[in-house]
């Protein structure tokens, strides 16, 4: 009689990223990632940084890549609940409401950079952050193209490209400048100021036209 086969292994629920062994290996990942590319660590240098066992690693977590896919959707998680009351409300100064929801979006950006880098860096070789990635920033897009429709509905902003077309254009040139940024790598965007001054003026343009936004004839 042929062995029958163990089931295989399922976690007890989906992560919510509140539990002290989830929170610990976030911690743990995110300080190697600090460090060292995704590629180069593994499961046992999370394990050993966390100071947990295999068990308590594999009870949460399948790879470091869950490990990564789960912590990425908790930061967006959070970058979302505080900056969409912003992106959301009525646009009577865009200018304004788009530097009052960039400005912690960016803060939380580069203080969590190391795992946003990791997946932007390898969500080419790797399906899954590739799609957490465009689950993440879906939410800011959907925003995005809601405020675009509204404003050409009141007469504010130009027909054109579609409006979803549009916010994937805005959330992917914030996502290179915040990236370029966070690498140091470019004088003119290194500085918060630059980076929040360059996001608002291609988002202005991007929807109007023209970078100082809506123009009222007189």
């Amino acid at each position: 009689m042929k062995p029958v086969a163990p089931p295989p292994r399922r976690r007890p629920r989906a992560h919510t990223g509140d539990q002290a062994i989830e929170k610990a290996i976030f911690a743990a990942t995110e300080k190697l990632l600090a460090t060292t590319p995704l590629h180069e660590i593994s499961v046992a240098q999370i394990i050993a940084e966390a100071e947990l066992s295999r068990a308590s690693f594999y009870h949460y977590f399948s790879s470091k890549h869950d490990v990564v896919t789960a912590l990425m959707t908790t930061i967006f998680e959070d970058m979302f609940a505080e900056t969409h009351t912003e992106l959301e409300a009525e646009w009577t100064d865009p200018a304004a409401a788009l530097r009052a929801s960039l400005r912690p979006a960016m803060e939380l950006w580069f203080e969590h950079r190391a795992v946003i880098q990791a997946v932007l860096e390898n969500q080419h070789a790797v399906p899954d952050l590739a799609k957490v990635w465009s689950a993440v920033s879906e939410p800011f897009r959907a925003v995005l193209a809601m405020q675009v429709t509204q404003q050409r509905a009141a007469g504010r902003a130009p027909d054109g490209l579609p409006a979803e077309v549009l916010a994937a254009m805005m959330v992917s040139a914030a996502e290179r400048i915040f990236y370029v940024g966070s690498t140091g790598t470019d004088p003119k965007l290194r500085t918060a100021a630059q980076r929040l001054d360059a996001t608002v003026a291609i988002c202005m343009a991007a929807i109007y036209g023209d970078p100082r936004g809506p123009v009222v004839a007189s």
